[in-house]
């Protein structure tokens, strides 16, 4: 599968017991060791969580928490950061500035990934005679995590190869980022993001070490017309893939989340929003491929509908992807000259948003069984979360549940699956912490799929994290 948005290395040789022998004594100690330390850990993370959402926000204003609380401008929104409500234009903005909210939506690389491009359109409105804003982004984590299975690691956020045994602790900086949007007047956008991902299971660290992972233009006023284009380097739009949970991505992203370089036009008024993508061929990141290089040989679309009803959020979403890496008898998805016949994918998603629950669903699947497996690959998850209304800063616990399928029933490889019970706290305008217990079940890497797969792993983690977006 591809963890953190890469390939995944074949984990190190191990000599594995067979299912039905029996573990030695001191085997059994050790994993009753990693329980009790996991348990310790968990408890240290749940009163830290409640700590920091009860502490009264000092030096932070009622403005800085205003601006920050839950209730989105947009729709049933699904980051931990939800947008602002739209502001009016402002001619009065300086050429150079900063904008949180948007550069906090833009940088997001997991949520609401098919609108991007109309936030920047819109932000234009603010500087309608040209304007450049600044964006940093930092995403911090610490992990400790134990697997019952020697050498098999399964939670999605890391690579399996970064580790080896039965525990993990792992401290690192996950992404580094700097972003410009820049606005040359009214019609015309730009969006340009680098990114620093700390990558160990890559020996030459060249995807892990400095990359642009975004750059492309927008051409469209809003307040002239609905209809929009673009052209580069973005997340495709299709599908939503977000998550409701603060910091771990659910599997869906993992499975099916493009991003390639393409030309596309869009439409975006009173709720609805509709994009077409013609896709260059050739292998895209994480999902997207197709054959011929050096032609618009793939294409994608999507359409969401969000409306406010009563009081009640509605969200509505159907994608097409038309070109796969799930393509092919051979499950190496990192190597541009391998593909076959397309084997296209289609999403549906759904929101909800109602007082201080949310609820998101979303089902992706590919039309035609992978020829590696003889079974279509498919993913969903199911999320919900409750904002709590009394704490003294914007706080909100989180379940969701998650599940990529890819093999036959009793396979090694048949699945991956992933629950994540979550808190996001609010500390101010500018800085989110996070804190996850997440269970990871089965271990299916969709590299080296048929050999390496154990469908008994079960890896139980806990996640700290700490986003900081200027």
């Amino acid at each position: 599968m591809c963890h953190r948005g890469g390939a995944v290395s074949s984990p190190r040789p191990s000599k594995t017991l067979d299912w039905g022998q029996q573990r030695p004594a001191a085997g059994l100690a050790a994993i009753d060791q990693h329980r009790f330390r996991m348990r310790i850990f968990a408890r240290i993370l749940v009163v830290v969580s409640a700590w920091l959402a009860w502490q009264p926000p000092n030096q932070v204003s009622a403005q800085d928490l205003s601006n920050f609380n839950f209730d989105s401008g947009r729709l049933a929104a699904t980051s931990p950061f939800e947008r602002l409500n739209a502001k009016p234009a402002d001619s009065s903005r300086s050429f150079f500035g900063f904008d949180t909210p948007l550069m906090t939506d833009l940088l997001d690389f997991q949520n609401q990934q098919s609108e991007k491009q109309t936030w920047l359109i819109e932000s234009g409105g603010d500087y309608p005679d040209g304007g450049l804003i600044v964006g940093t982004q930092l995403r911090s984590s610490l992990l400790v995590g134990t697997t019952n299975r020697r050498n098999r690691f399964s939670y999605l956020g890391r690579f399996p190869a970064d580790f080896s045994g039965r525990t993990a602790t792992d401290a690192r900086l996950l992404h580094g980022n700097v972003a410009f949007a820049a606005h040359y007047g009214s019609l015309f956008h730009g969006y340009f993001e680098t990114l620093f991902s700390d990558v160990f299971s890559f020996p030459t660290f060249n995807q892990g070490s400095f990359q642009v992972r975004q750059a492309y233009i927008a051409v469209g006023d809003f307040n002239q017309s609905p209809f929009y284009l673009f052209l580069g380097k973005k997340n495709v739009s299709f599908g939503d893939f977000g998550t409701l949970s603060p910091f771990s991505q659910a599997i869906p992203w993992h499975y099916f989340a493009p991003l390639a370089e393409g030309i596309g036009a869009g439409y975006s008024q009173g709720g609805f929003d509709f994009t077409v993508t013609a896709i260059n061929g050739s292998r895209g990141i994480r999902v997207a491929r197709s054959a011929p290089r050096g032609q618009l040989s793939n294409f994608a679309a999507n359409a969401a509908w969000s409306q406010t009803i009563d009081g009640i959020g509605y969200k509505l979403g159907l994608g097409y992807l038309h070109g796969t890496i799930y393509d092919t008898n051979v499950a190496d998805h990192v190597n541009f000259t391998i593909s076959g016949k397309q084997n296209p994918a289609w999403n549906a998603n759904a929101g909800l948003s109602w007082g201080q629950w949310d609820l998101a669903a979303e089902y992706t699947a590919t039309f035609n069984p992978w020829l590696l497996t003889g079974e279509p690959v498919q993913a969903y998850r199911t999320e919900a979360t409750y904002r709590l209304a009394r704490a003294p800063r914007p706080t909100r616990l989180s379940i969701s549940w998650s599940e990529g399928l890819q093999g036959p029933s009793g396979s090694p490889f048949e699945f991956n699956r992933q629950l994540v019970l979550g808190s996001g706290v609010k500390l101010n305008r500018h800085a989110l912490f996070t804190a996850e217990y997440v269970l990871s079940a089965g271990f299916a890497p969709l590299i080296d799929l048929t050999t390496v797969s154990d469908r008994s792993v079960r890896q139980h983690s806990c996640v700290l994290g700490l986003v900081l977006v200027l």
